[in-house]
């Protein structure tokens, strides 16, 4: 750096990129840290952001920084450290920084992790922004002589004594940690400040939050740290601002989702506000039509009540983890109750709403048993969606400890971390992640069992492609669980696409774990494997991928087979009736009504146009009624015709998902994970002596209408 010269600063929050974009928000993070740093050194430094790695690569090349600041998370950390080496190369005397959660909270192990990361000079320990900050005043403090730069501790920071770095003593020096920011408005927007600008592409989704913290001291959670307990927010009017001028830039792009990066959103009575302009915009801006994020852990009369405003918009989580006292005690989570489990499920149900449950294998103290066991009573709570987790062993947290490890026998095993890999400047990348599939208390091969039965609750039951089946079940004290036993328990009976998902799904979950993280990428580095990755036949979300097989490729086999095998339980579970006749024709009838609901969900090869079908029965009335209910009650006088369509909104989310994501298998398997339940992308329903289209699952009537206007 020369004397009065500008410091030249690059923000990296990279994304793999050989597939599609596997991070694909824009870079709130790096945007705060660089809002932060111009806001206090003003003109004295140049500073420029990237998310794409070749973007970055090819600035290193044309005109190398004097500090270039890497975010580290589980699934770019090993990406970072390459671009922080190919910096070094293009600039010896270049300062390196990293920054984000994928790092340990004890100092040997945080010293361990520095002398595998050579290329990284120092580390930014927890928020980034006063951290980053520090560094860049020791670059002006020392800009003379860089060689004194690593001569005394950097407040925030660790890094490790460079002369010592390959000798046999290995010196660490870490500051002291900086308090958070109270006052999160000392950080300027980066999207108010024009910062985030370049990120409005078309390719990425918007990034916010609203507030920082959490109270809660889950062993599994980066932010169970007492460092994070207390909460700080950002401004209302700030809020406000942003989703304003968010909107303006997004809505006319077509990108019509957010991510919302707060950890209990709905949780606080400021929540209320937020949702207010989230709907506003979306009637100014078309944006956003949905939104991604993690709801409150209690409070959930609250959150109810807050995220109501945002209707379909936005899902109620139900982030559970475990429904096993035992397992909760081990990992220090207090879950809401039960009672108040079912009353808000009951709830939101009736409203319309979609709620989100989520379950983690294997926890300790986790049995085969109390897993199933714990996954029965929340299906049968009727929750919307239940997402089930393997447990990933994240640097920060408990299960990183050895003695934990030890404590509850844990097995664990290294997988490449879905679509992160890619080949930059001649080098094969990956990031990987350590799981667990193994404890004291639930075998391999329990795991395994597990992840079957999770890819079928995925498949058949989240976003309800197959509702009318499970609510028809009912009727005859089959529950949602049941009925997912009998159909894997009879899965030989299945058409032959279906079981050729099943089996693939479970080889490929076996041969993606690795003993050590040397085998895996020693493996993937070998040209015709590393061909498997790019041509997507390993190396994905494995839940996801064969959840998009399920429902977009055998979407019409799996009805089939319902029909079949839901007809064989019920004769099994009543075999004293004397016919079965009506059941048959019933089942048959809603086997028609959910084809044509389905009928091109995610599939690019499906035109969007208008279908219809005659039927005997009003289901969608039944579906309204709640449970309960026969279906011949519903019964029309005459057969009438039913039209299922799609509206205008669909169509652009749909439009808009295919050209970010793609329309690849791993495309399809990103877009679930970006929907904010599925069913919004069903077809919507009108009679034949109707004008007006409404949502299958939402009731007709004051608080629960969602009509939408015939156009042309």
């Amino acid at each position: 750096m020369k004397n009065n010269s500008k410091l030249k600063i690059y923000l990296c929050d990279i994304t793999y990129d050989t597939i599609i974009h596997v991070s694909d928000t824009i870079p709130i993070n790096i945007g705060y840290v660089g809002s932060y740093i111009k806001h206090k050194f003003g003109d004295k430094v140049e500073i420029e952001l990237f998310k794409y790695p070749h973007d970055i690569l090819n600035k290193l090349k044309e005109s190398p920084p004097d500090m270039i600041a890497l975010s580290n998370y589980s699934w770019n950390s090993n990406l970072s450290e390459f671009i922080a080496s190919i910096a070094k190369k293009n600039n010896p005397n270049v300062i390196t920084v990293q920054g984000g959660t994928n790092f340990p909270y004890d100092e040997p192990s945080q010293k361990e992790f520095l002398i595998h990361r050579p290329s990284t000079d120092v580390y930014a320990i927890l928020e980034g922004e006063k951290t980053c900050a520090s560094v860049v005043q020791r670059m002006f403090d020392v800009k003379k002589d860089l060689k004194h730069f690593f001569d005394t501790a950097i407040d925030g920071c660790i890094f490790i004594k460079p002369e010592t770095r390959n000798s046999k003593d290995v010196v660490a020096i870490k500051g002291r940690l900086l308090d958070r920011i109270k006052d999160l408005d000392e950080i300027p927007s980066p999207y108010l400040n024009g910062m985030l600008d370049k990120f409005f592409d078309g390719k990425l989704t918007p990034f916010m939050e609203t507030n920082r913290g959490c109270p809660f001291t889950c062993a599994f959670c980066h932010t169970g740290d007492n460092y994070f307990h207390k909460l700080n927010k950002f401004s209302e009017k700030r809020v406000k601002d942003e989703i304003e001028y968010i909107g303006k830039k997004a809505g006319p792009l077509g990108i019509t989702n957010l991510h919302l990066a707060d950890v209990n959103f709905g949780m606080y009575p400021t929540d209320k506000k937020t949702c207010e302009f989230f709907l506003e915009s979306k009637n100014k801006y078309k944006w956003p039509l949905t939104i991604i994020g993690t709801t409150g852990k209690n409070a959930k009369e609250r959150v109810m009540e807050i995220t109501g405003i945002l209707g379909d918009m936005f899902a109620v989580n139900m982030a559970m983890q475990s429904l096993s006292e035992t397992v909760l005690q081990n990992v220090a989570r207090a879950n809401i109750k039960l009672d108040h489990m079912d009353t808000i499920n009951e709830h939101l149900i009736k409203a319309g709403r979609n709620t989100h449950g989520e379950l983690i294998i294997p926890l300790p103290g986790e049995t085969k048993k109390s897993f199933i066991d714990g996954l029965n009573i929340m299906l049968n709570s009727k929750v919307s969606v239940v997402c089930i987790y393997t447990l990933m062993m994240l640097n920060g947290t408990k299960f990183q400890e050895p003695a934990y490890k030890k404590k509850y026998e844990y097995e664990t095993r290294f997988r490449i971390i879905p679509l992160n890999f890619g080949e930059y400047e001649g080098h094969k990348i990956f990031d990987y992640e350590e799981v667990g599939i193994q404890t004291k208390d639930m075998s391999f091969q329990d795991y395994l069992d597990s992840r079957a039965i999770s890819l079928l609750v995925e498949s058949l039951h989240n976003g309800r492609p197959f509702n009318e089946f499970f609510k028809y079940a009912q009727l005859y004290d089959i529950q949602p669980a049941t009925m997912i036993e009998t159909l894997h328990n009879n899965i030989s009976e299945a058409p032959e696409n279906i079981k050729k998902v099943l089996n693939d799904f479970i080889h490929e979950t076996e041969s993606e774990l690795w003993e050590s993280e040397e085998k895996l990428v020693n493996y993937y580095r070998e040209e015709k494997n590393y061909q498997k990755l790019k041509r997507g036949e390993v190396g994905g979300n494995l839940i996801y991928k064969y959840k998009a097989h399920n429902i977009v490729k055998c979407g019409s086999s799996w009805v089939d087979f319902f029909e079949k095998q839901l007809f064989k339980a019920i004769r099994n579970k009543q075999p004293e009736m004397k016919s079965f006749l009506d059941i048959k024709s019933e089942i048959s009838e809603i086997a028609n009504f959910s084809k044509l609901k389905i009928h091109g969900l995610f599939d690019v090869d499906s035109d969007t146009n208008p279908i219809q079908a005659n039927f005997k029965f009003n289901i969608v009335e039944w579906i309204d009624q709640g449970d309960g209910d026969s279906l011949k009650k519903y019964k029309f006088e005459n057969e009438k015709k039913i039209f299922f369509e799609y509206t205008e909104d669909q169509i652009t989310m749909r439009e808009d998902y295919f050209k970010r994501y793609g329309t690849s298998i791993n495309a399809i398997s990103k877009i679930v994970t970006r929907v904010s339940g599925i069913e919004g992308q069903f077809r919507k329903i009108r009679s034949q002596d109707s004008n007006q289209l409404r949502s299958i699952y939402r009731k007709v009537g004051e608080g629960f209408a969602t009509k939408y206007a015939i156009s042309g």
